[in-house]
């Protein structure tokens, strides 16, 4: 028998002894945490199309409709080309064919694809990072769709809140799977036939939709000729093909080799590319970086917006998000100016002032520099848009990407002049975001974004003074309901006689969606007699009067619609009532110049890059 106070000792002996055995330790935790990141679903790596730079990979069957991702944002860039010494209204050709640099004309979108922007001023494009930008197009791989933004200042308003107009009210844009995917496919999204097209000196003639047809016809003529077990003749015949002088974008659809070829004939050119389109899961793991490590939410921080916020457990250490770099190589392209007094072109639009500097492009807030260049460098990385600042305890710093899993970064260009950067016509730099500690799920993600950031906020809150009349605006976001559901919640709108006595704020337009193609038959304006859901990118809003209220907040309206001449000249506008139409389908616009994202007190500054990380090759200011 054990003596008592022996037997003590050996009970707390088995005590240490267990508790030790069923407590994990700290490395033991971290391992089973670290696993969780093994949960990724999205892969930023490269792109299977040769040459095509960063590609973007489900590492997880996706059904038809699946989410793709988080949500994006879409940063609002206005009259870019006049700015910048250009026209008025002008074209996507306009910027493209610009003689400044703009590398962002290759990643940015048309307004008309985004929701209510293109209302902003009278030209305007978005910068979408994250799938926005990341994802390449293949037109026979197309496997990825887009929707259309929301827009809401998060519940900031300009009589109280020192930022608002210093993030972008555009957000919710998601990607959704067109089809059934299987783990390890490329995401391809359609830019349209004109990006393209637009694009053919700079790009050559890469392949279209139509031209994949064309394509297959050239196979079933090769496939018809008499050349059984004559491979090297084959080959020959198939090099010959392929290197035919008179290029073509069918010539560019077909197969690079004759064994492809043969594939090709089996099975298609598009199971041959689908084949090809496809990575291990291993592999994205080993080479690529994850992209769904961060998902939008309401900033912890009063009156910042969206923040950022893990959805799983990050090690300190580890990359957070990626981030693909667009440069500017001078940051006066995002200077925006004010207009000469009763001056305008010959084609009667006004001229820009150079000594009347108004503001700056909101895209400054989401970009990097340095005080000692003009170098600006704006991430595309997905998730990384919402990441706020903290001075304080941040959780993540900024690095450059390692080498060694590094997509498209070129580590020469860090010993290269910002004029060498003017040159460069695709991106070349990229950043990872690197926890500094463990961060936790559902935590806010924070970056320092340097002392003269911080000083400059600090000072801008001090000063900072609503404008004129800024109790009396109501920005549209107020009053927008999005479907049936949400609109049981709001009040019923009101009709033209009934707004003669309680009128709208008059900084907002009314505007009624309208769908008016059927298939590819266009329903003519004297045939509209009742409300036609719209669907996809398949309609437009015309200005509207509300006529009448009907029961279920359903509405009759007036549409004002323009007729255009066989030239495309606006040249009268035709009034028709549409009958029933759900209050969801009536919304409000901010007038043109009119949101907060024009405010001439606007928080503007770019994110610092740390002098630890900063090129001396790029300062090219004293």
């Amino acid at each position: 028998m054990v003596p008592f106070p022996m037997r003590n000792i050996y009970i707390a002996w088995i005590a240490v002894l267990l508790s030790h055995m069923s407590a994990p330790s700290r490395g033991e935790e971290l391992t089973d945490k670290m696993r969780s990141a093994e949960t990724c679903r999205l892969f930023m790596a490269s792109s299977t199309i040769p040459n095509a730079g960063i590609g973007v990979f489900t590492s997880v069957d996706l059904k038809e409709g699946d989410t793709v991702g988080y949500p994006d944002l879409a940063i609002p860039v206005t009259d870019l080309d006049w700015h910048n010494g250009g026209r008025r209204q002008a074209s996507l050709i306009d910027i493209i064919e610009g003689d400044y640099h703009w590398l962002w004309k290759d990643y940015d979108w048309l307004s008309s694809v985004i929701g209510d922007l293109s209302f902003e001023a009278e030209e305007v494009v978005a910068c979408i990072p994250g799938i926005g930008a990341m994802p390449n197009c293949h037109f026979r791989l197309s496997n990825v769709r887009e929707t259309w933004t929301r827009y809401d200042t998060a519940g900031l308003h300009r009589s109280k809140d020192p930022g608002v107009g210093a993030f972008t009210g555009y957000h919710g844009r998601e990607g959704i799977a067109t089809k059934d995917l299987t783990e390890g496919s490329e995401l391809f999204v359609d830019y349209g036939e004109h990006w393209f097209w637009l694009r053919e000196k700079e790009l050559g003639l890469v392949p279209v939709a139509e031209s994949y047809v064309e394509a297959e016809l050239v196979l079933q003529k090769f496939h018809s000729l008499d050349l059984h077990r004559q491979e090297v003749v084959k080959s020959d015949l198939w090099d010959l093909i392929k290197n035919f002088p008179y290029k073509s974008r069918s010539l560019a659809a077909l197969p690079n080799s004759h064994v492809a070829a043969n594939r090709a004939i089996e099975v298609g050119i598009k199971e041959t590319e689908l084949e090809g389109s496809v990575r291990s899961v291993e592999w994205l793991h080993n080479n690529g970086k994850c992209l769904d490590n961060l998902r939008p939410g309401i900033s912890t921080i009063n009156g910042a917006g969206r923040g950022a916020f893990a959805t799983r457990f990050i090690p300190k250490g580890d990359v957070v998000a990626p981030a693909p770099l667009v440069h500017i190589p001078y940051n006066e392209r995002l200077l925006m100016f004010g207009e000469l007094e009763s001056q305008f072109t010959p084609e009667g639009f006004t001229i820009r002032n150079t000594s009347d500097i108004r503001g700056k492009q909101l895209l400054l807030n989401y970009c990097f520099g340095h005080s000692k260049s003009t170098l600006l460098l704006c991430p595309y990385g997905s998730g990384t848009a919402f990441i706020n600042h903290n001075h304080k305890t941040p959780n993540v710093k900024i690095v450059w990407s390692d080498k060694t899993r590094a997509t498209i970064h070129n580590s020469t260009w860090l010993t290269k002049s910002v004029d060498f950067l003017e040159d460069q016509l695709s991106p070349g730099l990229e950043f990872d975001f690197v926890a500094i500690r463990d961060i936790e799920p559902g935590e806010e993600v924070f970056l320092d974004y340097g002392v003269e950031w911080d000083n400059s906020w600090r000072a801008h809150v001090r000063n900072w003074k609503p404008v004129e009349n800024a109790d009396n605006y109501q920005d549209a976001s107020e009053l927008i309901c999005l479907d049936t559901e949400s609109c049981k919640n709001t009040s019923p709108l009101r009709t033209h006689d009934e707004q003669l006595a309680k009128p709208y704020s008059e900084q907002l337009a009314i505007y009624c969606y309208f769908n008016y193609w059927v298939g590819r038959e266009m329903i003519w304006n004297d045939e509209i007699d009742d409300w036609r859901e719209p669907s996809g990118n398949n309609h437009h809003k015309y200005p509207c009067n509300i006529v009448l209220r009907n029961p279920g907040q359903l509405y009759n309206v007036e549409l004002t619609v323009p007729v255009y001449d066989d030239d495309g000249f606006h040249v009268q506008d035709m009034f028709v009532e549409v009958k029933n139409v759900p209050q969801w389908g009536i919304q409000f616009i901010n007038r043109q110049y009119g949101s907060d994202l024009f405010l001439r007190n606007a928080f503007r500054h770019e994110m610092m890059i740390p002098d630890s990380i900063f090129p001396e090759a790029w300062m090219n200011l004293t």
